[in-house]
């Protein structure tokens, strides 16, 4: 099953490859990847569409270490339809 999710950061050198290494490294694959820069030209927000790799995968600690990282402002997770069998 996959599940969006929204990043708000800081944009810094690095940023990006932060978050999405963290992603990866956390056991999930990047499905679908959107990037917008916010008016301040500061910050920005991604949106992200993830798989975990394996069943043992809790979405709710990945969201916490993205919190983690330095420059993360918020973090919001939006659960995908399920897709219905033909």
């Amino acid at each position: 099953m996959n599940d969006k999710i929204r990043i708000d950061f800081a944009m810094a050198e690095g940023a990006v490859l932060r978050v999405l290494g963290l992603i990866e490294r956390r056991g999930y694959r990047l499905c679908a990847i959107g990037m917008t820069e916010h008016e301040d030209g500061e910050t920005a927000s991604m949106e992200l569409e993830i798989a975990a790799r394996d069943a043992g995968r809790d979405l709710a600690v990945l969201d916490r270490q993205i919190r983690r990282l330095v420059g993360i402002r918020a973090v919001a997770r939006f659960p995908m339809p399920m897709a219905s069998a033909a």
